[in-house]
């Protein structure tokens, strides 16, 4: 809570003083309208003794009115401003937070990290999923507008109540504290739960995307599983409910037995005014400001809701801290950066092994591959042999388990990563399709030159696709998504064109190492050959990688690699390969017998 507010006061410059000026001044104005209140209304006899409002006595009340009046009209605009500056805070503190998020995410070099059931927990968390939704901006509006400014009013309310028994104001002031205490425990035993039970929220969020996303809706009304969708979001919501309320039972029973002590306690003090009242033993006046500071002291007592945001809101902020420290990079030796040519003589996996996080077998076995600078290599093999591994590798989204990738002969983990991802320009099967203008889609290759429309236009035109962009209702500024207003809609095929263009355009802006992972996935075979052919054309002397499905695309690749059970199994050029005869020439010839009419010489 008070880690949430010391974050806040840090990125809100000038607001910080501010509203603690208002606090200060929020904490005496209801002092000041009671006393001021008890006046009028203890001069009200003497006013109708006198004669009424013109008499001497009446333009005493008529003075003091005016002054409660005053004190009502700063009652009713200090706490608005000091709400907007105080949310305007929360905003500060939520953007910072939310861009620290961002920057602990996207600090590592790799992404095993996003495979970490731990670290999905913690963004869960940080997004507010695992914590009712609240935020920690909303955290610090809640502590300063209630917690803290109801505090500093029932303080100045039990300076008051001191003038008529400092006992009264201490007991009153034990019972309540006691209460605080009860209930803020509670809510600590709540919080724990809610916080514990994430993993359920992310899936119960993970079947409320199924239901409600376009992207699964064909699968779910074909399949009818609906209703199924629906009962495991329900079940997995119920899960984290039951949880919760199970350790609301004991706090809701403390705390319903304190308040029943607070309200007799408080019962006690109000009957103790009204006895003195009766007797003469207090005035009208006095009476009216003490029953008024009972009730500003007792507002100590009503401060649950806020305790429960404050409570909820904060608990994104130990996730943020905790996945900041595990992004964090551990310190280490310098790190070397490439030469302006790398890679100039080639890149070679040296006896690389490597297996997911969880993983029992490895998906790369001792492999030794060699891939020439400024030459073509195709991976080639059945579904699992390890071709997107083997990629990612070469990318540095992930380090060996064992071995070692080398470039000109470094090793890549003595390489700034920033330095080499840079020079690689990969799409892959899964590739973003942004809903942003097309120049973003493809300007995202290389975003230091992303003004160069000529540039822009080149790799939109090697790609096949510039025309279509052209045609756009707006051109290159066109969102490339119907949820955006003059947005379009592209095919499959279409976007790989886009997906390509961005990769040529990279390549545009100095990248020399050319990663294809099966680019032309939605494209039929006489289209993606004739893509394959023409691609090679356009980037003779880069360093490329192709990954297919279908050999007959890859043929004239320089070189080809057939992976088996993450090993190199075959290696050399299609003629070469298919002259051997061994598993690549098998594949080869199965995969044509689809395409050779009925009768015809194979």
């Amino acid at each position: 809570m008070l880690r949430a507010l010391r974050m806040a006061i840090a990125v809100s410059g000038w607001r910080s003083p501010v509203v603690a000026g208002l606090l200060i001044v929020g904490a005496a104005l209801p002092a000041a309208e009671m006393l001021a209140l008890g006046g009028l209304v203890g001069s009200l006899p003497a006013t109708i003794k006198a004669g009424g409002l013109t008499s001497v006595a009446g333009h005493r009340t008529l003075q003091v009115l005016a002054v409660w009046a005053a004190l009502m009209m700063l009652l009713q605009i200090a706490p608005r401003v000091r709400t907007a500056v105080a949310t305007a805070m929360g905003w500060r503190l939520d953007s910072n937070l939310r861009q620290r998020a961002m920057a602990a995410v996207n600090r590592p070099w790799g992404i095993a990290h996003l495979e970490d059931p731990a670290v999905a927990d913690l963004l869960s968390q940080t997004a507010g999923i695992g914590v009712a939704g609240y935020t920690p901006g909303t955290a610090v509006n809640q502590l300063i507008n209630s917690r803290i400014a109801t505090t500093l009013t029932a303080v100045a309310s039990g300076a008051l109540l001191i003038g008529y028994h400092w006992w009264a104001a201490a007991l009153l002031l034990a019972v309540l504290l006691v209460f605080g205490l009860i209930a803020r425990s509670g809510f600590a035993r709540q919080l724990q739960t809610v916080v514990g039970q994430t993993a359920a929220v992310r899936r119960a969020d993970y079947f409320r995307t199924l239901a409600l996303a376009p992207a699964s809706a064909k699968d779910v009304r074909l399949l009818g599983i609906g209703g199924w969708i629906a009962d495991r979001m329900r079940s997995e919501w119920q899960a984290g409910l039951d949880a919760q309320r199970k350790a609301q039972g004991g706090a809701f029973r403390l705390t319903m037995a304190a308040s029943v002590i607070v309200t007799l306690t408080t019962g006690a003090v109000y009957g103790l005014l009204a006895a003195d009242a009766a007797t003469g033993a207090i005035s009208l006046g006095a009476l009216v400001v003490y029953l008024r500071a009972v009730a500003g002291l007792s507002a100590l007592g009503g401060l649950n809701g806020a305790d429960t945001v404050i409570a909820q809101g904060s608990a994104a902020i130990p996730a943020i801290l905790e996945l900041e420290r595990r992004t964090t990079p551990q310190p280490g030796p310098p790190l070397a950066r490439l030469s302006a040519g790398a890679p100039s003589q080639e890149i070679r996996f040296d006896k690389v092994s490597f297996t997911y996080a969880g993983g029992r077998e490895p998906v790369l076995k001792d492999l030794d591959l060699t891939i020439s600078a400024g030459t073509s290599m195709a991976l080639v093999g059945l579904n699992g042999a390890g071709k997107t591994t083997l990629v990612k590798l070469l990318a540095r989204l992930y380090d060996p388990t064992s071995g070692a990738v080398r470039v000109d002969g470094q090793d890549l983990r003595e390489i700034e990563p920033a330095d080499w991802q840079r020079r690689i320009a990969a799409i892959f099967q899964d590739f973003l399709r942004y809903g942003l203008p097309a120049r973003d889609n493809i300007g995202f290759g290389g975003l230091e030159m992303a003004h160069d429309q000529a540039a822009l236009e080149r790799a939109a035109e090697k790609a096949g696709v510039l025309d279509r962009i052209q045609g756009l209702p707006a051109g290159w500024d066109t969102p490339l998504s119907r949820h955006f207003t003059g947005g379009a809609d592209f095919s499959g095929g279409e976007w790989q064109r886009i997906g390509l263009a961005r990769a040529l355009f990279a390549v545009e802006a100095g990248a020399g190492v050319l990663i294809l992972d099966e680019p032309t996935a939605n494209l039929d075979v006489r289209a993606e050959a004739a893509l394959y052919d023409r691609f090679l054309d356009l980037t003779k002397g880069l360093t490329t990688l192709l990954i297919s499905h279908r050999f007959s695309t890859v043929r004239r690749a320089d070189c080809i690699c057939f992976l088996e059970n993450g090993a190199v199994s075959e290696l050399g050029t299609h003629d070469a390969l298919i002259a051997r005869g061994g598993r690549y020439a098998e594949m080869f010839d199965l995969q044509s017998q689809r395409f050779v009419e009925p009768g015809a010489p194979a």
